[in-house]
């Protein structure tokens, strides 16, 4: 025999099971943070992966799409679309690599130079909204901490060696 379940009452679910997993918290964050910034740079033509990577671009003249992928966490496969979808779109430009002429160094046309500083400001505007409640001491320590948390998983991600 199936047991009948109660619809929930009307109103928010109940996600208690989950806030205490801080994993989970900043999840949501960066999911509720992403879907701002996203409308954000949507005005713009861009997405915030790709505004990104046209900052790191503009950081890095030169910079190979490989090297590129594994900073930003993106995987090679998607990120030769973005590539060819920003240069379609006049943003960037391949050009063979200094020492290496069989690579492609990646730089900006004029008009990425124009889409990054409509997108720097755009993610500053957003981190002010985001952090906007924090004095300069709290952001500092928030930072702190993010950084302990990304250390802390590099060393989780790190092989240990080998037991003989």
């Amino acid at each position: 025999m199936v047991k009948v379940v109660e619809a929930p009452a009307e109103g928010p679910l109940d996600l208690s099971a989950l806030t205490d997993n801080l994993g989970f918290r900043i999840h949501i964050l960066d999911l509720r943070m992403m879907k701002t910034l996203s409308e954000r740079c949507a005005v713009h033509g861009l997405t915030p992966g790709a505004a990104s990577v046209l900052m790191i671009i503009q950081q890095n003249p030169g910079v190979r799409h490989g090297e590129l992928a594994d900073a930003l966490l993106i995987q090679r496969p998607n990120m030769t679309k973005l590539m060819k979808r920003l240069e379609a779109q006049g943003l960037i430009k391949r050009l063979p690599a200094q020492k290496d002429r069989r690579h492609v160094a990646l730089g900006l046309t004029a008009k990425g130079e124009k889409a990054v500083a409509a997108a720097r400001a755009e993610f500053a505007a957003h981190d002010e909204i985001v952090q906007g409640r924090f004095n300069p001491d709290e952001r500092a320590v928030m930072s702190a901490f993010v950084q302990r948390m990304h250390d802390a998983l590099d060393e989780a991600e790190t092989p240990l060696p080998a037991q003989d």
